[in-house]
């Protein structure tokens, strides 16, 4: 709660000198051609999701129908991604689904600790990224104290590159008491590419709805510099544990890009961005549970 508050104190500093008719009107001027390339990132990144599942039942040995996973992981990402405590009510939503389908408490057990593990992979090779392919833009953004990300991004890569390692040997990483023993070299492959697909068509959903110009900074360190303050957002929305870090990554965006952006133009962006990869796929999956109910109740009568 404290920091909702904090984040809804800093949405209302930074827009108090926005009017509402601005933001509707900025709305309003999103071309179509942007709407509809944040829909179909959106659609990708949702297919991502899919990939965490079929990687995890690849490692687990077991199979189920393409049609199944795709169906079965965007209503529970769909869900989860608007819920608090994600990892929970992920968990729960899954287990309902697959243990109609054979498997059991703890294969899905594994298969959502397998995929946490794919979502960390994935974030630690897209902040290395970031971080090292643009070290300037977050410091220079933002006016940090220091004038690099570079070490942040190589420190990432390295502990994505000891994950490989590790794997590629089979030996077990150590941490004090804590021990992680990765999948195969191929598998701890695929959580990466799926993971980091996740990680850039997300950011790249909001990207494409932001008016920049050729001219502009933010142009100038292209995508890359963008998504450095796209994660930071979203570490902070992971940290908060609100439903969807509705909020707090809204207020952690407006605060990073109101120094380079209008901050109308960036909160009816950050706008669509909500409604498009977030509530949109919520009604949907809504939709999709409602007339899976249906059908089993139909099943039930019979």
């Amino acid at each position: 709660m404290v920091l909702l508050a904090g984040a809804v104190w800093l949405l209302r500093h930074e827009l108090r000198a926005v009017s509402l008719q601005e933001i509707v009107g900025e709305l309003r001027a999103l071309p179509a051609r942007r709407v509809w390339a944040a829909l179909l990132l959106t659609g990708a990144g949702y297919l991502a999701f899919a990939g965490y599942d079929f990687v995890a039942l690849r490692h687990l040995k077991r199979s189920l129908s393409v049609s199944r996973v795709i169906i079965s992981s965007f209503i529970v990402y769909a869900l989860a991604n608007n819920a608090p405590l994600s990892f929970l009510v992920g968990g729960s939503v899954r287990y309902r689904f697959y243990s109609k389908w054979g498997l059991g408490s703890k294969d899905t057990t594994a298969l959502v600790l397998l995929n946490v593990l794919t979502y960390a992979l994935g974030l630690a090779t897209a902040a290395g990224m970031a971080f090292t392919l643009e070290p300037a833009a977050v410091p220079q953004i933002l006016k940090l104290p220091f004038h690099s990300t570079r070490p942040l991004g190589v420190a990432a890569l390295v502990v994505v590159g000891a994950y490989l390692v590790a794997s590629a040997y089979g030996k077990p990483l150590r941490l004090r008491r804590w021990e992680l023993a990765p999948p195969p070299f191929y598998t701890s492959l695929l959580q990466i590419a799926v993971s980091l697909a996740d990680w850039l068509l997300s950011g790249a959903a909001l990207f494409v709805l932001l008016p920049l110009p050729h001219a502009h900074p933010l142009s100038q360190f292209g995508f890359f510099g963008f998504f450095g303050l796209f994660l930071l957002g979203q570490l902070a929305a992971l940290i908060a544990q609100i439903p969807g870090g509705l909020g707090v990554f809204e207020a952690v965006m407006l605060v990073t890009l109101a120094p380079v952006l209008p901050a109308a133009a960036v909160f009816s962006a950050l706008l669509a961005y909500r409604v498009i990869y977030y509530f949109l796929p919520l009604v949907v999956a809504a939709v999709l549970l409602g007339v899976r109910q249906m059908t089993h109740l139909r099943r039930l009568r019979v």
